[in-house]
């Protein structure tokens, strides 16, 4: 059993303890017997109780169910240099923003492949192998933050080669499985190197897009540091605040050498097209699966709470007070 609260657990029984401590008070002065207080204290306190359990959001794990399961490895590799915090995509939002929206989406359609992640900065990481159990690799997402300004070297597209290499060996290796790679990138190197080939992974690619972020305009980079404050990262010898710009000669150079699409990203639907590309080139079976699914039980507690909210407005009506 997990939780994935909508607030934060701490923040939200602050709030709805504070909320009932006020209710208890305010009842407690109130001219009734003390069985009318009793109740009606133990009214709201269920009431609130109910909705701490529906934002808990309580999920029960299901392992190795019958699933809808395709014939797909779906490979993210992510960029995650400071300017991939820049704040320009869609207006000022942070392209890691729009990173994310996108590969949930990716993930959302092609539901039922398996997928796998790899980020990478001054190192390369593979955050999760292929797996069937989409929420660990969600999860893997959110662990994604931006570097430490100190820790920053400058960027490399070239990192990322051998973690690619080695999932991409391990998809192709596996009889009837169709490999997709997302390529996620503002396209920009700073440490003076050279964008060496991609074409020898060519032949263990089938199909996926390089996906690039940013724009021509450029964007600020806002970072905190330890303390929580934040400020914008500063370019000491231009005299102003850093900006980051896309390299799209990069990004699609990439795209050339694993003859796969350049997409320049605006929103998470300019994928759509390829999608559907990929769906139907590939194959869907029912079966069980090493894999893990989780349960919603909200609704378990949200018919008592309408109940509940139902008896309160009935009680208001017919007799004046809560």
């Amino acid at each position: 059993m997990v939780t994935r609260p909508v607030i934060p657990i701490i923040i939200a029984g602050i709030i709805l303890g504070a909320l009932l401590i006020g209710y208890i008070l305010i009842t407690i002065k109130k001219r009734a017997s003390v069985s009318d207080k009793a109740f009606s204290i133990a009214r709201v306190a269920l009431l609130l109780l109910l909705v701490f359990l529906i934002n808990v959001r309580i999920m029960d794990k299901k392992y190795n169910v019958n699933v809808e399961t395709k014939n797909i490895d779906v490979l993210f590799v992510v960029d995650t240099t400071i300017s991939m915090w820049a704040e320009d995509y869609v207006g000022k939002n942070e392209r890691m923003e729009g990173v994310i929206d996108t590969a949930e989406h990716i993930m959302e359609e092609l539901h039922g492949s398996s997928f796998a992640l790899i980020r990478f900065d001054n190192k390369s990481q593979i955050l999760a192998p292929f797996t069937q159990d989409r929420k660990s690799v969600e999860d893997a997402f959110e662990t994604i933050k931006a570097p430490d300004r100190w820790y920053a070297k400058g960027t490399s597209l070239n990192t990322a080669y051998g973690d690619m290499e080695t999932l991409l060996k391990s998809s192709d290796s596996k009889e009837g499985k169709t490999t997709v790679l997302f390529f996620i990138s503002d396209g920009e190197i700073t440490d003076e190197s050279e964008l060496q080939s991609f074409a020898e992974l060519e032949k263990l690619v089938d199909s996926g897009a390089v996906l690039g972020f940013g724009t021509e305009k450029g964007g600020k980079m806002k970072l905190k540091d330890d303390y929580g404050s934040s400020d914008y990262l500063y370019d000491y010898d231009a005299h102003q605040d850093a900006v980051s710009k896309i390299d799209e000669g990069n990004l699609r150079q990439m795209a050339s050498d694993l003859d796969i699409k350049y997409i320049h990203v605006e929103n998470p639907n300019v994928v759509d097209n390829l999608i559907k590309t990929i769906k139907t080139g590939t194959t869907t079976s029912i079966g069980r699966a090493d894999a893990v699914l989780y349960d919603d039980t909200y609704y378990y507690y949200a018919a008592p709470l309408l109940a509940l909210l139902l008896l309160e407005a009935f009680m208001l009506v017919r007799k004046g007070r809560i």
